[in-house]
This record gives C-alpha cells, sequence and structure tokens, in this order.
C-alpha cells in the first residue's frame, strides 16, 4: 500500500520551530501565487474548503515544540502519505504517490485534485522525543468541482406557454437562475431554477432574459434572448392536424366501403337478368318444337 517517495537532504530537522514551518509555508504560497502552473488554495483547519477540480490544495503542518515527530494525512481515516522529521523519509500510498509532494518540512501538497477527492481529510502528528507531548489533529474538509460553461436557452411552446430551459455542459453540483430585464419592472426581476414557464401570447415589447449558472467556485452567464411570444396561431393549426386526418381517413374508409356496397349490390341485379334473359330463351325454343293438337 506505501512505498518509499524519497528521501530529503540529510540533516537534522528535528529542531524546526513552528515559525520555521509558517515561513516555508508562506513561501511556497507566494511561489504558485507569482509562477505555479496550477491554483493553489489553502485548507483551513475546522472548515469546508470549495476546491476547482485541477487545481492544488496546502495543507498546513504546524508542529509544537522542538520535538521529533511523525506526520499523517489520513483521507476518510486512511494513511495516504507519511513524514518523518527525523529521517525525512516519505511513504506515500501508491494512488497517491505521484499527486502529493511535502516541500522543505513544510506544508503536504495534494496536486491535480480531482472530484473523488471530496472528503474529510485529517493531518495527525505524533511526536517520539523529548517530553512527553500527546498527538495533535487537524481536520480539513474538501469539497471539489468542475467549474460550470456558458449555459444555452433552448425555447419551446407548449400550448399556450413558452417554456424557457437552461443548460450548462460542464460542471457539478449546478445551480441556475434567470434574469429579465424590463417591462418587468425598471429593475430586473430575478427568478430560481433550471426552467421557467409564462404566457405565449405576443406581448407589445420585447423581454430579453439572460440564464446563468453557477456552483461554489464558478459562475457562468448565456448571451441575452429577446423573446415576444411564441405564435399561438401556428400553435392552433398544429393542434388541429391529427383531427383533421382523422377525419380525412374516416371519409376515405366510409366512401371505400360505400362503392364495395354498390358494387356488389350490381354485380347481383346483372346476374338475375342474365339468368331471366336465358330462361326465357329456352321456353321459346321448346315451344317451338312441340306441334300442337289436331
Amino acid at each position: 500500500m506505501f512505498s518509499p517517495k524519497y528521501r530529503m537532504n540529510n540533516g537534522n530537522n528535528a529542531n524546526i520551530s513552528r515559525q520555521v514551518f509558517a515561513v516555508n509555508a508562506l513561501f511556497h504560497l507566494m511561489g504558485f501565487l507569482c509562477g505555479g502552473s496550477e491554483e493553489l488554495a489553502v485548507a483551513v483547519a475546522g472548515s469546508i474548503t470549495n476546491v476547482t477540480v485541477g487545481e492544488s490544495v496546502l495543507f498546513p503542518v504546524s508542529p509544537e515544540g522542538e520535538n521529533s515527530y511523525k506526520v499523517n494525512l489520513n483521507f476518510r481515516s486512511s494513511p495516504i502519505v507519511t513524514w518523518y522529521s527525523e529521517t525525512n523519509d516519505s511513504y506515500f500510498h501508491n494512488q497517491y504517490k505521484d499527486r502529493i509532494s511535502i516541500h522543505d518540512a513544510g506544508p503536504i501538497y495534494l496536486n491535480t485534485v480531482q472530484l473523488s477527492d471530496s472528503g474529510l481529510y485529517q493531518i495527525k502528528i505524533q511526536y517520539s522525543s523529548g517530553d512527553f507531548r500527546p498527538p495533535t489533529y487537524s481536520d480539513f474538509h474538501l469539497q471539489v468541482f468542475e467549474p460550470v460553461s456558458s449555459p444555452t436557452i433552448t425555447v419551446e411552446c407548449l400550448g399556450n406557454n413558452i417554456s424557457l430551459s437552461c443548460s450548462s455542459s460542464q460542471g457539478s453540483e449546478v445551480t441556475y437562475s434567470w434574469e429579465t430585464l424590463p417591462p418587468c419592472s425598471s429593475e430586473s426581476c430575478i427568478h430560481f431554477g433550471q426552467t421557467i414557464e409564462m404566457d405565449s401570447f405576443p406581448q407589445a415589447e420585447s423581454v430579453t432574459y439572460r440564464c446563468t449558472a453557477q456552483n461554489p467556485v464558478s459562475r457562468a452567464s448565456s448571451d441575452p434572448m429577446a423573446l415576444r411570444g411564441c405564435s399561438t396561431q401556428g400553435a392552433k393549426v398544429d393542434r388541429w392536424i391529427p383531427a383533421l386526418c382523422g377525419i380525412l381517413f374516416t371519409l376515405f374508409l366510409t366512401g371505400a366501403v360505400m362503392c364495395l356496397y354498390k358494387k356488389k349490390k350490381r354485380d347481383v341485379k346483372v346476374k338475375q337478368i342474365k339468368g331471366s334473359c336465358v330462361g326465357g330463351v329456352r321456353g321459346w325454343q321448346w315451344q317451338l318444337l312441340v306441334p300442337s293438337p289436331m
């Protein structure tokens, strides 16, 4: 589960004071802010730290006194890195060995954070020399979010209503809101939710709508959309099309049945007429062959 990552430069670091740790953390923070390729978030003990996917997180380490100690960074109660101040040895969990670093016996960095890194972290410091000191614990709650993309607006006519839907192609735990400009009022009106509905009857003036998607680490808005309303006449025609097709089909079927009935009836009459003609001719011929009595 654990593998030794590297051994730091040999030397006695057991006597590094809390002030030196603070200076190291400050210099590393300045380095990230001034020229780092990734954004840096500093985790604060006892609170929730919101982080964007791809950022780095700094976990401060603050030992007490001048004793030798061991530092564990635990994630969901399982250790992911262990560092010894006396030997400068570091041991990393195999899943984190390429994303965790410790610089100059200072803070611990978790680099290129992912959505799966959200959760509870704990730094445990155990002292191994000098005066007996109980271990110290610092808890950190990390929440990782994917930033939202610019949302788009979809318009749909539903009978006498217009439905506006807002959607963002990326982002985690996204919430949506709508802003409408006058004639709502002299000030803009805000509506919350991913979808809003309104009457589709044309208005005297167009109304401009803008959708906003956001989460704790990002915010993006759509392009404004001016909307007057859907064509109610077109909607009524659309509703009549299925009924009109049904009526035409019924008329066609009725006409076909009547034509078949008339044709059958006509064929029966023709057969009756032919039968009468043939019987009359045969009777006439028979009468000619029988001589009359004297």
